[in-house]
């Protein structure tokens, strides 16, 4: 049972994002055009040069909007606009095991002062559903959301509260938009307090189903399928501990004294900084982010005061993984710096330098991706 979203659709490639709302493609004739992303998450494992998009004609400013891409061999839907259409197709056809035989089905209701996707009666009973767009999909696990969310958080309190409160059935559905997801992952990494709040409501059921896409602008209704959510994976590093990776930009070459080190040549560009905080990974990640602080690691003297942090990645793991980071690193980076940040440590380094901003560096993203999603295990 197919479902068309587009009756048509073009390829182009990357060539950059200059805001959340446009991405600057090129067209197999080799014109440059602009189009607008219906998506405004970070999309950090998509956006390299080359990569292919498929664009569909747009009215409006643009002449064009973006609906999907690929990755790891599937097809990613990313016009979050049109989730609400796909969900709504699937529950009128009933399709969805969970809300067979739903009636009275309305879109876009408002419960007090927030508004939800979908309410319906079921088995006499009155149900809201919050719809999730999920494209983030790295070697089968899928994790939501791809950057904070107050929305979401917002969303999930007031669903526990209508459940508590009010007596309804209340839902999460993360649909899935990526063929490959065997596992669920809420991602604690980029938004714990979206985490915390799933693990902490009792009331509020959740559901992450995968969908397939045939095409870019076609979906396989029949194939949507229940994807485990990984629990005790959260349960377990859901916790204010684990490795982080700074991101830092220097406009030019500097000479800075760092510590028994001495004096340091940092040549212009970029340097990604791997430590870990097993107690108190917030506050240790709020420290480099001031420009006033004693100065007891190495990274004090630069992070912050001669270079500022552009992202900061954290990673939330109950394991060490700094030193496996450092060594990983070393191998994708374009240098190092001898001895920074590793006086304890077996690596060479724990500051690493890119001639180019590691956020465009295809390998540096899918470590950060792999070991997000739990699967980075080389021992520490």
């Amino acid at each position: 049972m197919k479902l068309q979203m587009y009756p048509t659709y073009q390829e182009a490639t990357f060539f950059r994002r200059p805001n959340r709302f446009v991405m600057e493609l090129q067209m197999e004739s080799g014109e440059m055009i602009q189009a607008h992303i219906p998506n405004t998450g970070r999309m950090e494992e998509f956006c390299f040069a080359g990569q292919p998009f498929f664009i569909a004609p747009a009215s409006g400013k643009y002449p064009y909007k973006v609906i999907a891409t690929s990755y790891q061999g599937a097809y990613v839907f990313l016009d979050t606009i049109k989730v609400n259409d796909i969900f709504g197709a699937l529950l009128t056809r009933n399709l969805i095991p969970a809300f067979r035989d739903a009636a009275d089905i309305r879109r876009e209701v408002t419960f007090g002062v927030s508004k939800f996707d979908f309410t319906f009666t079921l088995n006499q009973r009155p149900v809201i559903v919050e719809v999730k767009s999920c494209t983030l999909c790295h070697n089968g696990v899928a994790m939501f959301p791809d950057a904070p969310t107050l929305r979401g958080q917002k969303h999930l309190a007031d669903l526990e509260r209508l459940a508590r409160e009010a007596g309804y059935d209340t839902h999460v559905v993360f649909l899935i938009l990526h063929a490959g997801a065997q596992r669920f992952l809420p991602n604690l990494h980029t938004d714990p307090a979206y985490a915390r709040l799933v693990l902490s409501s009792q009331a509020v059921q959740l559901h992450p189903y995968a969908l397939t896409f045939s095409d870019p602008a076609t979906t396989e209704l029949a194939t949507l399928r229940d994807v485990p959510i990984e629990w005790e994976t959260l349960r377990t590093n859901c916790q204010n501990k684990g490795s982080y990776l700074l991101l830092l930009e220097n406009p030019s070459e500097i000479v800075q004294s760092v510590g028994k080190l001495g004096q340091v040549t940092f040549p212009k560009g970029w340097y990604v900084y791997v430590g870990s905080a097993m107690n108190s990974l917030d506050t240790r990640l709020k420290r480099h982010q001031r420009t006033q602080k004693t100065r007891f690691w190495h990274i004090d003297y630069i992070a912050s005061t001669v270079m500022p942090v552009r992202k900061i990645y954290p990673i939330r793991r109950v394991i060490r993984l700094e030193n496996a980071l450092a060594n990983a690193l070393e191998s994708i980076s374009d240098d190092s710096i001898p001895g920074f940040g590793a006086s304890d440590s077996a690596a060479r380094s724990h500051l690493f330098y890119f001639c180019e901003p590691p956020t465009a560096n295809r390998h540096f993203v899918e470590l950060l991706l792999t070991v997000r999603t739990q699967i980075f295990t080389i021992n520490s």
